[in-house]
């Protein structure tokens, strides 16, 4: 039985099925997708979603605009967001995601740098 539920928001079909495949060899993740910000947060309306992992770049809604909506709203501000891009300027990335419920993974990125950022992003359970 899955431990966390991951909602893997991709524009990329292609890309979205890489990530859930990476995802479900962990083991005790679910996968939830979407293919843009908008339908980002329908999902967030209506499951129980533990982390976010959103590209930047989508259309109609990208990442940072699911970001600002997330935090705005009590059921979502709370979630961790992985944004992934292959914008290549960190310090830039990490000023506009801004707060330590949020992180930036760059693309492409290997199975094991995806885990790292989810272990990063996974609130710390008490005992």
């Amino acid at each position: 039985m899955p431990v966390r539920t991951i909602l893997v928001v991709e524009d990329s079909p292609l890309t979205r099925r890489m990530i859930r495949r990476m995802l479900e060899q962990h083991g005790d993740l679910a996968v939830v997708e979407a293919s843009d910000g908008r339908e980002a947060l329908e999902v967030l309306d209506t499951q129980v979603i533990d982390i976010v992992l959103s590209d930047l770049h989508m259309e109609p809604m990208d990442g940072h605009g699911l970001l600002a909506e997330m935090r705005q709203h009590p059921r979502t501000t709370h979630l961790p967001f992985i944004m992934m891009t292959a914008q290549h300027c960190p310090d830039s990335i990490r000023r506009t995601i801004g707060d330590h419920r949020s992180h930036y993974l760059p693309k492409p990125f290997t199975r094991e740098q995806l885990y790292a950022a989810l272990h990063r992003s996974t609130p710390r359970r008490a005992a």
